[in-house]
């Protein structure tokens, strides 16, 4: 299952959603603008990484776990297209 933790954790991610797409080639542009669409967000989530390391603060900590949670959301999205995609097919 996809899902992230640190920012660092979207490269293995982004590979695994990329191979998804190419199980699907009629599907691959879609894969393309989903992962321009998660790009920053997972941008927005470091800069939010790199204030909680600097400030060890309670809120920037919960900042940090309300982005990780909303790119999952998104990343379980995506799941769900490509496995209705392969049953449609």
């Amino acid at each position: 299952m996809l899902s992230i933790q640190t920012s660092l954790d979207w490269n293995a991610v982004e590979t695994e959603i990329r191979k998804l797409g190419n199980s699907l080639p009629m599907f691959k542009h879609d894969i393309k603008r989903i992962c321009d669409t998660i790009r920053p967000e997972i941008s927005k989530l470091g800069n939010l990484e790199v204030e909680n390391r600097r400030t060890h603060s309670r809120s920037s900590y919960q900042d940090c776990q309300r982005q990780v949670q909303k790119i999952n959301e998104t990343l379980k999205l995506v799941q769900k297209f490509h496995l209705m995609s392969l049953l449609s097919t």
